[in-house]
């Protein structure tokens, strides 16, 4: 099945609430999955942006947790630049994988979706990506390697 432009944050949307779904829903869950991404998380990230490549850092903020949901907020700050004003993110922490030391990160806000991997005292690499930015309609990418900060 091929998505058309139209289609992909609508899919997106529905993978992630299906997802959660199926995680609320799941016997045996982790009671607190999402408790691992309270804290303030830091990194540089690569943008894409209008046929433009900068860096940056990116920051998200969780300072809540329940089951496998956190929430928080995020900012960004050009090289050089100052950092933006906080906007609200929501992410899902799926069931950690028998034998596995990452769990999957799903999330999204008011414009885009965020995937990532968190190994839990170590690293969230996460993406993020608007197909619709506001600025001209065009898509932004974000990818960052955060650390926890202490």
């Amino acid at each position: 099945m091929q998505l058309t432009p139209g289609k992909i944050l609508p899919s997106l949307a529905a993978g992630a609430l299906a997802a959660c779904l199926l995680v609320a829903a799941a016997p045996g869950a982790a009671a607190d999955q999402a408790s691992p991404l309270v804290g303030t998380w830091v990194g540089t990230a690569d943008v894409y942006y209008g046929g433009k490549y900068s860096q940056g850092t990116e920051k998200i903020i969780i300072t809540a947790a329940k089951g496998s949901v956190a929430k928080g907020t995020w900012q960004w700050k050009p090289t050089g630049g100052r950092w933006s004003k906080p906007a609200p993110v929501q992410l899902i922490a799926m069931d950690p994988v028998a034998g596995e030391a990452h769990i999957d990160i799903l999330g999204a806000d008011a414009d885009g979706t965020y995937e990532g991997v968190l190994i839990p005292g170590v690293s969230l690499e996460i993406g993020y990506m608007d197909p619709q930015h506001e600025a001209g309609k065009q898509t932004l990418v974000l990818h960052s390697l955060m650390t926890k900060a202490q």
